[in-house]
């Protein structure tokens, strides 16, 4: 298919319409994992695969109404779920990090094993480590965040250097070009697909956890 047309776009679209199906599989295979015992971790990655699929959905609204403006703000947080996911990995009791998330602590003021601050931008580099361009995608979609250029230039509707005539839009979704809009959504569905990676790991280490549990197990 070729990736410049609206149909192209629909289909990423779709995709997305449909991924809430795979955060929900995820959910349900690592609360399956390490004989379906239940660790503080497994309700951190149950929120954050619920909150990703609120983000999926809402993009999705937002994109069918043509409102990019917001929906690529979305990208930023749905990048937030696998920041903050992947910083439990990188503490060295993720029970305590989860126990002073849930009493309001926040997650920048927490330390690594390392003993440094788990700010949004440290985890961003630290995960560029393993994902190439998580830190520029992290730079980039902060510009969607806050109040910057990336709102100025959307209503701009023409530009004349001849005459210096310049034309302003107000309260029009209809801000980006097609392929702006097959790149926003590519990204989105490329976090999303992240966000599933970077959870998926507790899956794995919670089946560690079970076999060393069984292991210790007096034999009958």
């Amino acid at each position: 298919m070729d990736e410049t047309t609206s149909e192209y776009l629909d289909k990423i679209l779709n995709e997305l319409s449909n991924f809430q199906k795979q955060f929900i599989d995820s959910s349900k295979r690592f609360i399956e994992a390490g004989n379906k015992k239940l660790y503080t971790l497994d309700f951190f990655a149950s929120a954050v695969n619920n909150r990703a699929i609120s983000l999926t959905n809402a993009y999705v609204t937002l994109a069918k109404e043509n409102n990019y403006l917001t929906a690529v703000s979305l990208i930023r947080l749905q990048l937030d779920n696998a920041l903050r996911f992947f910083a439990s990995t990188l503490v060295a009791d993720s029970n305590d990090f989860v126990m002073q998330f849930l009493d309001g602590k926040a997650i920048k003021d927490y330390t690594d094993a390392k003993g440094k601050k788990l700010s949004d931008n440290y985890l961003a580099k630290q995960l560029e480590t393993y994902f190439a361009g998580t830190q520029k995608l992290y730079t980039d979609t902060c510009g969607f965040i806050h109040l910057s250029d990336r709102h100025f230039f959307p209503t701009i509707a023409k530009f004349e250097k001849e005459d210096r005539n310049i034309g302003i839009q107000i309260g029009s979704y209809d801000n980006f070009k097609l392929d702006e809009k097959i790149v926003f959504s590519r990204t989105m569905l490329e976090v999303s697909k992240l966000v599933l990676i970077v959870v998926e790991q507790w899956k794995h280490e919670k089946e560690k956890l079970g076999a060393l549990f069984d292991s210790q197990m007096p034999s009958r």
